[in-house]
Order: structure tokens, then C-alpha cells, then sequence
């Protein structure tokens, strides 16, 4: 670690002359025999104040240290290999001090205006669980804070007025509080500041430096040609622009001609969320911009969600090493910020047309202020005279992490309530981007010495309870532990992918249908949906692997019930396990639709887990995640969408550079609250391409079921201009982002649905209501 350019203090104990007290100070707060920070002060529980201390607690009831480091690879037998670890921890995030009462910690410092930072988080693998809520308080300022789970960690800062007894930093637990650092410095020394912390942040949010040298940064793509400054650009200090929100917009991207002080022109139906994007970019530091939605018609203010586009720094797949890009990410809710020159800010609206909205054409706008300059972006909606209906013959599904199983093993009621909370917002959120459908796992033991299984009934119960609140269907995937019952008849495991799995004898196959006869029986006595069993995930190719697919397989189907396979329904090394699969799904929409069609009428289904427009790259493919979710999956034939994964957290969910592999898709609030990415948002626009077509498809058989000659010329046409669309759509099995429709195509592509739809309604066929 590089030192640190400030004074060191090595000692508790005060200078001699009150005059030398310390202008800033470092503490790191952890046990006596972990690893101090350079530069910083080591505080443990046992360092009380006294006077003439430099720091101590004043109170602090049962406060302990708790220590767990994350500084070496570490060997993963389930994948043969040696990986890094979920992240690299420093001497500050490796230790923590918490307790579960109120305690004040004193600092002395000269009297004056300070920035106090206190960090706070866990690396210690058994809080897995756990959530810390408290307050920090800091003379008459305070502010919550909640850490959930391990790895991530929260600068809370606040300002404050020493006085001559110094600084009194308070923790006030709801819970319990936690806490890896307090840092202080002068207000308005930002030298201090990046002093400080500067190398804390990039250790915590990127690589520790012997790591750094490792990795290198790809080049970024090239920004464009520099438009002519307008004069008005040039005295606001400020460029405004719009590009299509599918297209990626870097920190360093230039605007079109054609982009610069846009009008926005939008159209949606009742009940419908439409995006669109304002950009800014800088000609000057901006000390603070401000920016807010206008009212559309029917649509207030407060139904424009403002969000901005947060850089990260990701790895181009998600188990690379050694290389990482700059893309733009996330949506974090906005508020008022600083902008460096040249570095562009990226707004991105989300309109909530209400249901009651009436047809028509209705204006309003994006007002951006900085520097007291102001620039207004108008925004053109049309609202169409129907709404959208459901594809009736696909599903939508996602792969998921259940916050309820964190709620089972956490330690108390503020963490229980927590993740609780946290899946009741997941799962609202899953529902309004038109997926009704998590994988679920049956918690259960292998058979005891009477042939029985003990199956937690209670807490997959909950999960399917609150599914069926948000309107989730059927049918549920849902894994089983098949390797708990290898284990118990061969004594080993068999690692991912069925890398050792080895013949298991007769007895296994024998537990496996008794356990899913088990299941299944609970499932039907309870009335739940019906149930496709997984047994194991992505098999290889391997003999060995095929054959105990086709043993556990043939297992199930003993049971009466559905089988569920992720392996590629092409592959040749796979076709043992035909007669004993009822769902294929695989990445890509590889099997022709002829024979999807076919086999569907046999009972054979395909899925699709399009994790190429999930995590496995470099976050940014999102005119193929639009794609996949609408015109692509409505061609295909195929029943269902399936990716993996709604939010997979390995190391500290903001730093995509930590662990084993990269973080996948949407992040958190504190709270909880789901936080965006904008590939989730192109999930939800496709869906809506896949409702406007499910919509136009409606109207067509409503015509020609009941409709006069009108409605059947209206019908004919729209049968044409629709086959038209889908003629259109790529032949690729796989949309990422090559070959694809330029962005504007897309929605040129649902304005002719659309249309369709306003002239069938004309011909008198009746609107969905």
C-alpha cells in the first residue's frame, strides 16, 4: 500500500500542546491483531477515552471486534480451479467493531467545520444474514444507516462544528451498528479528502494494488466527431442532447448534429412505461446541476421517474480476469450533482402513463439547470385509445436469488422484516417488467432411516405465497438437492457441471423418485402449481455426465411428473436423455420453430436462458436484450424466457471487479429498493413489443370471428403487415448486438403494430379494455 500523504499518528495519547491537535485524523477500527490502514490510528473496544487521548469511547457497552480477511485465492472443488476471493479486503474492510447498544466515540480535534466519513460493512462469511440498522449522529446532524448482508460497504458522511472538548461521532442501534473506519477532515479541504481516501475507495470499489497491476483498462470506443459549438451551448456551459436509449452513451461520446437540443416524441397506451433519455454534457465544471420533469397532460410530474446513468467500471464477460470498460449501467434514482468538463451526464425518464389517461396528444418537458443557465427538453407523448394485452402462450421467467431464504436464517426480527421486504419489492418489481415466474428449490434432506424426507414446507410455502400476490404463474422450475442424495450413497460430491460424477449405485435412482414422489405429493395437497423438476444444472457432454442425467431423469418420470434440462436440445452427445425430458432450455434459439411447433404438439417444450443479454458481458448489449424479450422471442416459437439472473451479488455489489466473477444485473438501495439496470429496463420494452403484438394478434381473430367485411379487410391487412414484422426480425438464434435493427427500427417496428391495431379498432372491432 502506498503511504499516505498526511500526518501519522502512531500513539493515543494527545500532543502536549493543545495547539498541535490534529486537523485530521484516521481511525481504524478493528482488533488488536488485524492490519492498520497507513496512516490511520488502530481503535479497538478497549481503547476508552480519557483526557488527553487523541481518540476513545466515551461508552460502549458489549462492543466487540469481529475479523475475517479475504487476501489470498482460494480453491473452488466444485469447479477445479483456483479462484479469487469474493473480494480483496483491506486492513479496513477485513475487521469491524459492533454492537448491539448506543456508544459515542470521541475524537479530539481542533476546533472548526469538519467532514466526518464513516464507513461501515462486514467480511465476515456468517453475517451472510444479517442487516445492521442504525443512526450515525454527529452533533446535531444524523443519518440511517442499514448494511445488509456481507461485502458492501457504506460511506456515510456528515458535517460537523468541533468545539474545544472535540467531536462526538454517536452510534445508535435499531439492531445492532457496525462500523470499519471514522475519518476526519477539514470542511472544504478536498486535498484531505483524496488524501484520505482516495486509495480506500479504490480498494474497496476496484482492485488492491498488487492486484492493479493485473488489469488493464480496453479502449474506449470512439467518441464521434466534435460538433460546432452553438453560442448558446457556449454561454450556458452546457451541451444538450438525446440518443436513442437503447444506444449506449459513454463518458466521452460526442453528440450527432441531429441529436443537439432534441424534442422527444413518445407514444403509449394506458397503464404503459416508456423511456426515453436527455443528455448533457459539460463545456466547464459544473458545481451543481439540477434537473426535473414537467408534467405530460395526464401525466403529473411525480410519474416521471428521473434516474441517471452510473458509470462502471466491467469486465466484457463475466468471468474474465485482467480486463475491465467503462459503461454506462445502472440507474440510480437522480439527484442534484457536480460535472466535470467533458464528461457527459446521462438522464434517464421513465413515463407512468395512469390507466385512466385519455387519448390524445399531450405535451411537457425536462427542465435542466447549472449554473444559472436553464435549458428545457420538450417531450411529445401520444396516448393510443387502447391497452395491451398478455402474450397468452409465452411465459416469462428469471432466475433468483429468494431474499426469503435470508429471512430464514437471519438472527432477529429488523433483519427477518428486512429481507422480507426486500423480496415483496422484488418481486413488484419483477411483475411490472412482465416476468410472473421465479426458479424456486425444494429445501429438503435425504431419505432418514425410515424412508422419510423432511421438507421445509413452511418456507417454500412463503415463496409461493407471495408469488401468487403478484400474479405469478405456473409452472414453477424448481431444483432439488440430487446431490445430497449422491453424496449419502457414494460419499462424495460431484462438483458443477457433473465434472466427477461417477455411477451411483441402484439405491440412488430408487431415493430420487421417492424424494420427487414426496415433493410432488406435498405440491398437490397444497394446490400449488405444477412443478417441472430440475435435478441438476448445465450437465457437460461427458459420457459419464450423460449417463447419470438419463439415470436421475428416468428417476423423475418414475415420480409422474416433468423434467427440466438446461443442455443444448442440438447437441448429439444429449440424445439419450430425449425419451426423458419435457422442457429443453438453452441459451440461444437454436431449434428451427418448425420443430418447436412440432414437438410442442407432443408435450416437448423449449426454453431459453438469453444470458448473453443477462451478465455474461459487459453490461451494455441492450438492443439485443430488447430483442430477445419481444420481436426475437415472438418468432422463435419458444415457450419461455428464462436468464439467469435477477440479481447475483459475489463480492461488494458496486465493484464488477472483485470475486470470481463479475456481478449480474440489477443492484440495491440500502433499503432494499430495486435499483435498475438498463438491460432490465430493455427486458420490460420488449415485452411490451411482445404485448403490442399479442394485442394486434387479438384484434385479427376478433375480426375474423365476428367482424363485417370492414373488420376483414382490416384483418387481412394486418395479418400481412404483421408477417411483414417478423420477416424483418434477424435470422440469429442468439441477439446481442450485431445484426440487429438500428435502435429507431424498433420502434418504427411496434408504430406499425400499433397502427394496425388503430385501424382495426376503426373497422369496429372493440379495443381491449
Amino acid at each position: 500500500m502506498r503511504p499516505a500523504r498526511w500526518l501519522v499518528i502512531t500513539a493515543l495519547v494527545l500532543p502536549a500542546i493543545a495547539a498541535e491537535l490534529p486537523a485530521r485524523v484516521g481511525l481504524d477500527l478493528g482488533a488488536v491483531t488485524s492490519e492498520v490502514w497507513a496512516g490511520f490510528l488502530r481503535l479497538t473496544p478497549e481503547d476508552r477515552w480519557t483526557n488527553g487521548a487523541l481518540a476513545g469511547w466515551v461508552d460502549a457497552p458489549g462492543l466487540r471486534a469481529v475479523v475475517q480477511r479475504h487476501a489470498v485465492p482460494v480453491e473452488n472443488p466444485a469447479r477445479g480451479r483456483t479462484e479469487p476471493p469474493p473480494m480483496w479486503t483491506s486492513p479496513i474492510t477485513e475487521d469491524a467493531l459492533l454492537g448491539t447498544e448506543a456508544a459515542t466515540l470521541r475524537i479530539a480535534v481542533a476546533p472548526g467545520e469538519y467532514e466526518v466519513e464513516v464507513i461501515s460493512g462486514s467480511s465476515v462469511s456468517q453475517h451472510r444474514a444479517w442487516v445492521f440498522d442504525f443512526d450515525l449522529a454527529v452533533g446535531g446532524a444524523t443519518q440511517r444507516v442499514i448494511v445488509a448482508g456481507i461485502y458492501e460497504f457504506r460511506f456515510t458522511r456528515l458535517h460537523a462544528v468541533a468545539g474545544p472538548d472535540g467531536l462526538e461521532v454517536r452510534f445508535l442501534p435499531r439492531n445492532r451498528w457496525i462500523a470499519n473506519a471514522v475519518v476526519v477532515w477539514p470542511a472544504g479541504d478536498p486535498a484531505a479528502e483524496r488524501d484520505m481516501l482516495a486509495e480506500v475507495y479504490e480498494w474497496t470499489f476496484g482492485l488492491p494494488p498488487h492486484e492493479r497491476e493485473r488489469w488493464r483498462e480496453d479502449p474506449p470506443p470512439p467518441p464521434g466527431e466534435v460538433e460546432p459549438l452553438r453560442p448558446h451551448e457556449r454561454e450556458r456551459g452546457f451541451r444538450v442532447w438525446s440518443r436513442h436509449w437503447m444506444e449506449p452513451v459513454y463518458p466521452a461520446s460526442e453528440p450527432r448534429g441531429e441529436e443537439l437540443d432534441p424534442e422527444i416524441r413518445l407514444f403509449a397506451t394506458p397503464g404503459e412505461l416508456e423511456p426515453f433519455t436527455v443528455v448533457v454534457r459539460p463545456l466547464r465544471d459544473l458545481e451543481r446541476i439540477e434537473a426535473e420533469a414537467l408534467g405530460i397532460g395526464p401525466v403529473p410530474a411525480g410519474r416521471i421517474e428521473l434516474r441517471s446513468v452510473r458509470y462502471m467500471r466491467a469486465r466484457p464477460n463475466y468471468s474474465v480476469f485482467g480486463s475491465y470498460r467503462v459503461v454506462p449501467d445502472v440507474l440510480e434514482r437522480w439527484a442534484p450533482r457536480s460535472l466535470r468538463a467533458g464528461e457527459n451526464l446521462r438522464l434517464w425518464a421513465t413515463v407512468h402513463v395512469p390507466e385512466d389517461a385519455p387519448a390524445g396528444e399531450h405535451r411537457g418537458g425536462i427542465v435542466i439547470r447549472a449554473g444559472g443557465a436553464r435549458a428545457e427538453v420538450p417531450v411529445r407523448l401520444r396516448v393510443l385509445p387502447f391497452r395491451l394485452r398478455e402474450p397468452k402462450d409465452r411465459l416469462y421467467a428469471i432466475y433468483y436469488r429468494h431474499p426469503l431464504d435470508l429471512a430464514d436464517a437471519a438472527p432477529d426480527a429488523i433483519s427477518r422484516n428486512y429481507w422480507r421486504r426486500k423480496a415483496e419489492l422484488e418481486h413488484a418489481d419483477i411483475a411490472a417488467h412482465g416476468t410472473r415466474n421465479v426458479v424456486l428449490h425444494v429445501s429438503a434432506s435425504p431419505a432418514d432411516e425410515r424412508g422419510e424426507f423432511r421438507i421445509r414446507w413452511d418456507l417454500l410455502g412463503e415463496k409461493i405465497e407471495l408469488g401468487r400476490r403478484h400474479d405469478f404463474r405456473g409452472p414453477l422450475v424448481v431444483s432439488f438437492p440430487v446431490e445430497a442424495v449422491y453424496r449419502r450413497h457414494t460419499g462424495r460430491t460431484y462438483g458443477s457441471h457433473l465434472r466427477g460424477v461417477e455411477r451411483p449405485p441402484a439405491a440412488f435412482a430408487e431415493e430420487i423418485t421417492a424424494m420427487v414422489r414426496a415433493i410432488e405429493a406435498g405440491r398437490r395437497e397444497r394446490g400449488w402449481p405444477e412443478f417441472l423438476y430440475y435435478p441438476v444444472d448445465e450437465p457437460s457432454t461427458e459420457p459419464a455426465a450423460v449417463e447419470f442425467m438419463v439415470t436421475v431423469l428416468r428417476a423423475c418420470k418414475a415420480a409422474g411428473v416433468r423434467t427440466y434440462v438446461t443442455a443444448d436440445p442440438t447437441a448429439d452427445a444429449f440424445e439419450p436423455l430425449r425419451p426423458w425430458v419435457d422442457v429443453w432450455c438453452y441459451q440461444a434459439f437454436n431449434v428451427p420453430a418448425s420443430r418447436v411447433h412440432a414437438d410442442r404438439a407432443r408435450g416437448i417444450e423449449y426454453w431459453c436462458y438469453p444470458n448473453h443479454v443477462a451478465g455474461e458481458n459487459d453490461h451494455t448489449p441492450v438492443a439485443g436484450a430488447r430483442m430477445t424479450y419481444g420481436f426475437g422471442f415472438h418468432r422463435s416459437g419458444y415457450r419461455a424466457l428464462i436468464p439467469w439472473i435477477y440479481q447475483a451479488n459475489v463480492g461488494n455489489p458496486w465493484n464488477y471487479l472483485d470475486g470470481p466473477y463479475m456481478d449480474f444485473m440489477n443492484r440495491s438501495e440500502p433499503d432494499g429498493t430495486p435499483t435498475p439496470v438498463a438491460l432490465w429496463e430493455a427486458y420490460r420494452e420488449g415485452w411490451d413489443d411482445a404485448r403490442y403484438l399479442a394485442t394486434l394478434q387479438h384484434l385479427i381473430d376478433a375480426a375474423r370471428e365476428c367482424g363485417g367485411p370492414a373488420a376483414h379487410r382490416a384483418a387481412d391487412a394486418a395479418e400481412a403487415e404483421l408477417q411483414g414484422v417478423l420477416d424483418a426480425v434477424p435470422a440469429l438464434v442468439r441477439f446481442k448486438t450485431e445484426g440487429l435493427w438500428d435502435a429507431d427500427e424498433f420502434d418504427i417496428h411496434r408504430w406499425r403494430i400499433a397502427r394496425r391495431i388503430l385501424k382495426l379498432i376503426a373497422a369496429g372491432v372493440p379495443p381491449p379494455r
